[in-house]
């Protein structure tokens, strides 16, 4: 197992990475799970160099256009879509219930979490009230009915390049 930071989450900086696990494992890896689909499209790149794109289970998150074309062009695997719409929405809904004391909504919703646990480091402690939005794996078979129809992503960003009869129908 390779546990790398990867630099500013910069996708060149995957990319290098990416070449030195490769190289140091002889091109033998069983999957790469990254931060974001920034990361995961330079760990892509330099897998792609090895003619490894598309053969080995990689993994993004946040749903950007590039890594879902990415995944209907079958280059990354899936992705972690959580809705960031809904973050700053239900941040102030609930620091204005908190503030105004209500007990109801949201605020009935915060489950305490153990720092160390949210943070995965066993010196913290202490604990956190959390509210986790809804997080759904993106594949090739849903990145349309989650990503486009929600209108996270465009459909033109994802499809793009994809050949006519390839793409889903444009609704």
């Amino acid at each position: 197992m390779a546990d790398q930071w990867v630099e500013n989450w910069e996708p060149a900086n995957a990319t290098k990475i990416m070449e030195n696990i490769l190289t140091a494992q002889n091109n033998k890896i069983d999957a790469v799970v990254a931060s974001n689909d920034g990361t995961a499209l330079g760990a892509l790149q330099a897998m792609a160099a090895q003619g490894l794109a598309g053969k080995v289970p990689i993994s993004g998150q946040d749903a950007t256009a590039a890594g879902c074309k990415s995944i209907v062009e079958g280059g990354l695997t899936v992705t972690v879509f959580k809705d960031v719409r809904k973050l700053s929405p239900l941040a102030i809904q609930l620091a204005m219930d908190l503030v105004n004391g209500v007990k109801t909504g949201p605020v009935a919703d915060l489950k305490m979490n153990n720092l160390s646990e949210l943070t995965l480091n066993n010196k913290l402690t202490g604990q956190v009230p959390c509210d986790f939005l809804q997080v759904v794996q993106v594949d090739k078979n849903n990145v349309y009915d989650v990503v486009v129809k929600s209108g996270f992503q465009k459909y033109d960003d994802i499809y793009r390049d994809v050949p006519e009869e390839k793409r889903p129908p444009k609704i």
